[in-house]
């Protein structure tokens, strides 16, 4: 029996928040950009109208996070709904960067919110029947929806770009700035089969120690988000000073950047920032030594397999 889905059941829509992204998304999936009208009132509520036919059709919205994140979600949970009363088949959120995905657990001592949690439900309340998104935050985030959550990975694409642009990239140490980032720079080792060190915070004297060797050495410090930047400022002084690293390469898989410390790209150590597109942002404003690594192709290929009902784990 042949898949009864086509590619005339497809639609891609762009969100606010990364337009260009969402162009490239649907250029690899050979569709055209469906048009939607996404309005922010004078009041500061939000409003969208679709502009396409949707009715038995196959959505899909890509609206990343980044600075403006409550305006785009708002309008990212409307416009599920406004797919939904339309008649849409299925309608899969695209979301690059998954919003608020730092908030996936609750400090005991402190009375805050699990802000993960809450935006799960928001989207399922609203009627999106699946998530894609890349690189995220913390695996137990998925524990957190009843419907598909498929995580994809920008980890590829850093491995090429390695061994393309490191000298001697054989020889490095691969770094995580922090112990949250631990698993995810232990697997990016692992696929290079390389070392890796660690950057913890000491227990007694509340001080920053290197466990590993990176005096003299090519340092891969992999993150996947930089937002201030303060934890890689932090990781290079330290990789640098304490440390003795000759270079430090960073590779961020989403990089919001909205307080970037100068001191971080001026410090001659460090000899590229590499990021991806998942946040639409002008990076050459920043700093001549950011790279720019495009995702769309990993997304598009998720969106294409979901579509047609084949397997995305083969991607991970």
């Amino acid at each position: 029996m042949t898949n009864p889905v086509s590619n005339h059941d497809m639609k891609v829509f762009s969100g606010l928040s990364n337009p260009e992204l969402s162009k490239k998304v649907a250029r690899y999936c050979g569709v055209q950009l469906s048009m939607a009208d996404f309005t922010l009132l004078l009041n500061g509520e939000s409003d969208v109208e679709i502009m396409d036919s949707v009715r038995g059709k196959n959505v899909y919205i890509v609206q990343s996070s980044g600075r403006d994140t409550n305006n785009h979600l708002m309008g990212l949970l409307l416009f599920v709904q406004a797919c939904k009363l339309a008649g849409a088949r299925r309608i899969t959120a695209v979301l690059p960067l998954l919003p608020y995905a730092r908030g996936d657990h609750k400090e005991p001592e402190k009375r805050k919110p699990i802000p993960t949690k809450i935006i799960a439900g928001m989207l399922e309340t609203a009627g999106t029947s699946q998530v894609i998104t890349v690189d995220i935050h913390s695996p137990q985030t998925e524990a957190f929806f009843t419907i598909p959550v498929d995580c994809l990975t920008a980890r590829f694409l850093f491995e090429r770009w390695v061994k393309e642009n490191v000298p001697g990239w054989d020889k490095a140490v691969i770094c995580s700035p922090d112990e949250g980032g631990t698993r995810r720079a232990g697997s990016f080792a692992e696929r290079l089969r390389l070392p890796m060190a660690l950057i913890h915070r000491d227990r007694i004297n509340s001080e920053h120690i290197i466990s590993g060797d990176v005096a003299g050495k090519t340092v891969i410090l992999v993150d996947d988000m930089a937002d201030t930047c303060y934890t890689l400022n932090n990781a290079v002084n330290h990789l640098v000073g304490n440390g003795g690293a000759s270079s430090i390469y960073i590779l961020v898989t989403h990089a919001v950047f909205s307080q970037v410390p100068d001191s971080l790209f001026d410090q001659p150590e460090v000899k590229k920032v590499v990021v991806t597109n998942t946040v639409s942002n002008e990076f050459t404003n920043i700093s001549e030594k950011i790279s720019i690594i495009d995702v769309s192709d990993v997304i598009g290929e998720a969106i294409r397999r979901n579509h047609y009902g084949e397997s995305v784990r083969a991607m991970l």
